[in-house]
């Protein structure tokens, strides 16, 4: 139930889903912007990509090209919707404004999990709180979304 995500590298960063005995997954960025992300695991690969250039809508494409679903946020807002096309659904938040944990909870099913990352550490750690409610793919996805919206707040509060 405890896993950490390590980052290796600077210019061009790839990112393992570990327990430190396994490697469970791995995520990298493409193209001039950083935005897009590839994301492999043993039960899937699929892409994190913007919707448009200015969108703040984030597309979840499988292998084969298809939409599974998308992360939407609001203006104004530290809250992201997960949409999965198999009616899961899911919402990613930070407790306090100036909290490092973030949560994914599942509407009834509650807290599935939480991401605690660190200010220096190149580790981001993962608690799974209960069972994930859709498929055994959702797991992984949710921890690589919940990390790649962290990533995409610290590149966009370093821009400033």
């Amino acid at each position: 139930t405890e896993l950490v995500l390590i980052r290796h590298g600077w210019l061009s960063p790839d990112y393992e889903l570990t327990d430190g005995a396994c490697i469970y997954g791995k995520m990298s960025y493409s193209g001039l912007s950083k935005r897009s992300a590839s994301i492999e695991t043993a039960v899937g690969t699929w892409t994190f990509r913007s919707k448009e250039l200015f969108s703040r809508t984030i597309l979840i494409i499988d292998k084969d090209g298809q939409i599974i679903g998308e992360i939407t946020r609001d203006w104004f807002s530290r809250t992201g919707i997960l949409t999965l096309n198999d009616g899961f659904s899911a919402r990613f938040y930070r407790p306090a404004i100036w909290s490092r944990q973030y949560i994914w909870d599942a509407g009834n099913y509650g807290e599935i999990m939480n991401i605690k990352s660190t200010i220096l550490s190149l580790k981001t750690y993962v608690s799974i709180k209960a069972n994930v409610p859709a498929s055994a793919s959702a797991a992984p996805l949710l921890i690589f979304a919940g990390v790649h919206l962290i990533i995409l707040r610290r590149r966009k509060k370093a821009a400033r």
